[in-house]
Parts: structure tokens; sequence; C-alpha cells
């Protein structure tokens, strides 16, 4: 049971530091939602970059997983 001492620590700490909050009386900049918005967008519009230009690896792995034959490469034609 080494694993579950760790994360009964965590838990215990992370309850105790949320239980001790107190109020801020904080300011919310008016520019931090536009950022969030920015990152946001940013991260989405990057993963869909990557996962285009890897969808064929990814559907490759995924006709392996379903047992299926693996689809001629179509990115390395011959000229002949």
């Amino acid at each position: 049971m080494p694993v579950r001492a760790p994360l009964v620590f965590v838990a215990i700490a992370g309850a105790l530091f949320l239980l001790g909050e107190l109020p801020a009386y904080a300011y919310i900049d008016p520019g931090a939602g536009s950022l969030i918005y920015q990152t946001a967008l940013s991260l989405l519009l990057g993963l869909g970059l990557v996962l285009r230009q890897s969808r064929h690896t990814i559907a490759r792995f995924v006709r392996r997983l379903r047992g299926l034959p693996a689809a001629p490469d179509q990115h390395h034609t011959d000229p002949d």
C-alpha cells in the first residue's frame, strides 16, 4: 500500500488548503477574460493542427486495434 499514502496525503492537504481559504477582496483585470479566451482558442487550434497532420498515423493505429487490414499508404506513390 505504499502508493496510497501519497494520495491520502495530497487529499488531506488539498482539503485543508481549501478549508482555510480567506476572502481575498481581489480584482480581476478586464483583460484576463480575453487572455483566457485567446489561450483556449490557440490550444484548440493547435490541437486541431496536430491531429490533422498526424491523422494517417492515428487512422492506422485505430485500424490495427480493430483488427482490420492497414490501408495502402497514399502519401508515397510511385510515378511509374
